[in-house]
């Protein structure tokens, strides 16, 4: 009986060997299971599926695994990585992350606040002789011209006179009062109504119950419609028309757009900043 007690013995000794004993430390390349929540209980994200699906966040697109990161390097929350420094394979650990080491405080400068209600004078006025570098003017139109002669823009709906060239090109539009041309970032024409030796003025021809998109950058337009809801002499207004909350891409990230009673908020803070979160993170293994 002895003997089989020291055999047994030995093959516990020699088992327990076998575990990895190993902890994280700084630099390490890891995998973990991980959920994470907001203070009130909210399941913001997870590794399990099971997790996602019951929390109502399961997204059929992506791929519910371990995440593997090295420690210490950017990508992950400080307080994630920091957090896991010191578990060993098997391990489960809570932590309690405060926004310093999330994703920052909120920043007042990244939130944008404009009226829904914004009025545009309905007409505007505009040097009538413009000046452009030497260089700009032959990148664009060409070489060998002179004072007098007429040039046209490529693309342009309209051409100018050279008035003078030397290290500068000065320009005179060749219009007249009727003439229409189309608007600068808007989606209808404008018409000189006046010229004078120094401004051209023009008039916004659009009417009333107008409804359109302005043009955010190259490729995306408003997810709202707005609406001309008066035209005078002086002002058109317009009427920005509400939309439940929703993200739009930017150069700089995601701006998420919401709609109150008077005002259009556009906030580019990262939906998390500002909290503090609390994650439920089980190593699953070190890879050195």
């Amino acid at each position: 009986m002895k003997k089989y007690f020291i055999l047994l013995l030995g093959a516990v000794i020699l088992l327990s060997g076998c575990v990895d004993q190993r902890t994280v430390k700084m630099g390490d390349n890891i995998s973990i299971d991980y959920t994470g929540r907001l203070q009130d209980g909210t399941v913001f994200d997870t590794s399990l599926e099971s997790v996602a699906k019951a929390n109502n966040i399961f997204d059929p697109r992506r791929d519910y695994e371990p995440l593997n990161f090295t420690v210490g390097k950017k990508g992950i929350i400080t307080g994630l990585s920091d957090g896991v420094i010191g578990m060993t394979v098997g391990q489960s650990k809570t932590l309690t992350i405060l926004p310093e080491k999330a994703y920052g405080q909120i920043n007042p400068e990244m939130i944008q606040v404009y009226p829904r209600i914004q009025e545009m004078p309905a007409t505007e006025s505009f040097p009538r002789i413009i000046n452009i570098s030497l260089s700009r003017f032959e990148a664009e139109i060409g070489t060998g011209h002179k004072a007098g002669d007429v040039v046209a823009p490529p693309g342009s709906s309209f051409n100018y006179t050279v008035k003078n060239i030397s290290n500068e090109v000065f320009l005179s539009y060749n219009l007249k009062v009727g003439d229409t041309l189309p608007s600068t970032g808007l989606p209808w024409n404008i018409t000189v109504i006046k010229i004078d030796d120094k401004n051209i003025t023009v008039k916004h021809d659009v009417n009333k119950n107008y409804t359109f998109q302005f043009q955010l950058d190259t490729f995306q337009k408003t997810p709202w419609d707005t609406t001309v809801t008066d035209v005078n002499s002086m002002n058109i207004t317009l009427r920005h028309n509400a939309i439940p909350d929703t993200e739009i891409q930017s150069m700089f990230g995601p701006v998420k757009v919401h709609f109150n009673e008077t005002s259009i908020i556009m906030d580019s803070n990262h939906e998390l900043a500002g909290k503090t979160l609390i994650f439920n993170a089980t190593l699953i293994s070190i890879n050195k």
